[in-house]
């Protein structure tokens, strides 16, 4: 019998995003500095959180530098796959989260993150020369709620380099007739507290909504406005030297409004990556009141989306405490309240703060894949953090000033500002209630797709990966060329075309053949060994990311080890030497005679190319 070995008749490789030994994880965080624009601006002082799956992992820590080179972070743990967390509650920038990074051990992964917004003008090149008592800046909504605004003057109208700021007020308009000091507001106004820039003095303030409190409709027209809290103070903004495309800014002055040609430093950020943030941190100011020393305490919410995605809480450690970077947290999600059940999985949190030698303050933080903890939009929900801390673990601990620890576990989280209320929640301190909320951010998936672990988004990036252009073979002499595809041998006997299937001669077929003389292929089998195939260079390609190849593949033979058929990859992307020990070799299903689906594990390349390999082998030349 003719051995026959049809391989891929639909192949595709595409990315999958990033999701033993250790690896690092870092890289820088930019923004466009203009919608648009590949001039890049680093995002500074943002925390970062990856966590592996499942529970009995301890997440890790970072925050992107402040100096050079700035946006900078740098992590390192145990391989597996890791879900990755960017956000700093109190700056609006749209939190980033990172689903499927695939690590193996000893892998060294240095990524570029783009943050996004739906409108980013990080132009502080120029400001305007008058004072205002308001700017409304025009945006295009590319999601269903703002979630956070991010705003730099260059003078906060008090006096400047001086001591003295004013709080500024923040709310988002919808586009109706006239001009924007007309439209009606959606959704509550915010607060900046204590605005105080000018002079030396560069900094940039935000506010933020709980996800559903500004609600906005894609496509649609908006504007930001931004104005002190005490009516008639004026102030001046950062502008852009030029237009922005998609905006328009509307000045409120005490000499009369206007339009200019030119847009002032802001970023809005909105609900429109499939996350939402049912508990947000509103009122921008860090670290204002403490909540109490504790081994446990609590907040309840009410969530929105169907999965927990990450929980950030900001917190501090006694003087005599080792730095919140060696401490842990455990985290807990209760159905209802404190006494609630247990859902989904258990994880540890990490310290992330800043530590003098006696004094350590930040956050405690981790992430959540898809689907382990699943929630009910609507329903109230409790995040419990309990220290994993014991005598044990600080017994011995020395601060600078060679204080011994007292040996009592436990961390002090703080109070949201008395500005930002929760009305829908509460914390608790040791499972009772207190009359303040606590200063976090809870991030949620608005869904949890079937199948999510195995998502790849863009198109195919194979040539040709359905087999379906090139020329067929007319004959037994004739191998035929398929478009994309080079024709490899390891068995200088091996025999291999580009075939119509004889069943349904629009399927084009990759085949390697062999054997006997007798059978039903017509085009016999020369009695002949087999082992080669095809072979592909995908280019192009991105370290960051992971790839999968997907197809169909059908023996005629029984998988033994005198038959196999298989797909391989390298990750070089060399296409010269079929034996290199570069190349992954997988078997393919033996069930015999139909097309089987098959699905590779992510592929990370070297460089910026993959090699795919489809090989088939007989070593029998008469069967």
């Amino acid at each position: 019998m003719r051995t026959v070995i049809s391989l891929l008749v639909c192949l595709c490789l595409t990315a999958a995003l990033p999701a033993g030994a250790q690896v690092e994880l870092k890289g820088r965080l930019w923004a466009p500095r203009l919608p648009g624009s590949e001039s890049l601006i680093p995002q500074t002082a943002i925390r970062g959180f990856a966590a592996l799956d499942g529970p009995q992992n301890q997440s890790l820590g970072t925050r992107t530098w402040e100096m050079e080179p700035a946006g900078w972070s740098y992590m390192s743990g145990p391989a597996g796959r890791y879900t990755m967390l960017y956000s700093t509650p109190a700056i609006a920038m749209r939190p980033i989260l990172l689903t499927n990074v695939y690590t193996s051990p000893g892998e060294i992964l240095d990524f570029p993150l783009i943050a996004r917004y739906t409108l980013g003008v990080f132009d502080d090149s120029s400001w305007d020369p008058k004072r205002a008592t308001g700017y409304f800046q025009t945006f295009v909504a590319d999601g269903t709620s703002v979630t956070g605004v991010w705003f730099k003057p260059v003078h906060d109208g008090v006096d400047g380099e001086g001591p003295a700021g004013q709080d500024m007020l923040v709310s988002i308009h919808r586009k109706g007739p006239g001009t924007p000091d007309t439209w009606p507001r959606v959704g509550p106004v915010a607060m900046a507290l204590n605005v105080d820039c000018g002079g030396p003095k560069n900094y940039s303030y935000s506010v933020g909504w709980d996800s559903g409190e500004v609600p906005t409709k894609p496509g649609e027209t908006y504007a930001v406005y931004i104005r002190p809290r005490t009516r008639g103070n004026t102030f001046q903004m950062y502008l852009s030297k030029e237009p922005v495309a998609g905006t328009r800014l509307y000045r409120i002055a005490p000499d009369g409004n206007s339009w200019l040609d030119s847009a002032m430093w802001v970023g809005v950020s909105s609900d429109s990556d499939g996350l939402v943030i049912p508990y947000n941190k509103r009122v921008h100011k860090e670290y204002i009141e403490l909540a109490g020393f504790s081994r446990k305490w609590s907040q309840s919410y009410v969530a929105r989306g169907r999965s927990l995605a990450g929980v950030i809480l900001y917190a501090a450690a006694s003087g005599v405490q080792p730095t919140m970077n060696r401490q842990r947290v455990l985290v807990r999600v209760r159905e209802g309240g404190p006494a609630g059940p247990v859902v989904g999985v258990v994880k540890a949190a990490t310290g992330n703060a800043t530590y003098t030698g006696d004094a350590s303050w930040g956050t405690f933080g981790t992430a959540y894949s898809p689907g382990e903890v699943l929630l009910t939009p609507g329903k109230t929900y409790t995040v419990e953090f309990e220290t994993m801390e014991s005598v044990e673990s600080l017994r011995g601990w020395l601060n600078f000033k060679l204080q011994q620890n007292d040996e009592r576990p436990g961390f002090n989280p703080y109070k949201k500002a008395p500005q930002d209320d929760y009305p829908r929640g509460t914390a608790y301190k040791e499972g009772r209630p207190v009359d303040f909320d606590l200063d976090m951010q809870v991030l949620e998936y608005l869904s949890v797709p079937a199948d999510w672990d195995k998502a790849v988004e863009g198109p195919n990036l194979l040539q040709n990966g359905t087999m379906s252009v090139g020329t067929v073979s007319s004959g037994p002499d004739d191998p035929g060329r398929p478009q994309g595809w080079t024709a490899f041998d390891i068995d200088p006997q091996t025999r291999q075309f580009y075939l119509a299937d004889p069943n349904e001669p629009r399927n084009r077929i990759l085949r390697v053949l062999g054997g006997g003389p007798y059978g039903k292929n017509p085009d016999g089998g020369g009695n002949r060994t087999a082992d080669g195939g095809f072979v592909q260079r995908v280019e192009g390609l991105d370290r960051s990311h992971t790839y999968r190849i997907s197809g169909k593949v059908r023996c005629s033979w029984p998988v033994d080890m005198k038959h196999q058929q298989y797909v391989g990859w390298d990750p070089t992307g060399q296409t010269d030497d079929p034996q290199a020990p570069t190349i992954v070799w997988e078997c393919m299903p033996s069930l015999t005679g139909v097309w089987n689906s098959w699905l590779s594990p992510p592929i990370r390349p070297q460089s910026g190319s993959i090699s795919i390999w489809l090989r088939g082998c007989t070593t029998l030349p008469d069967d």
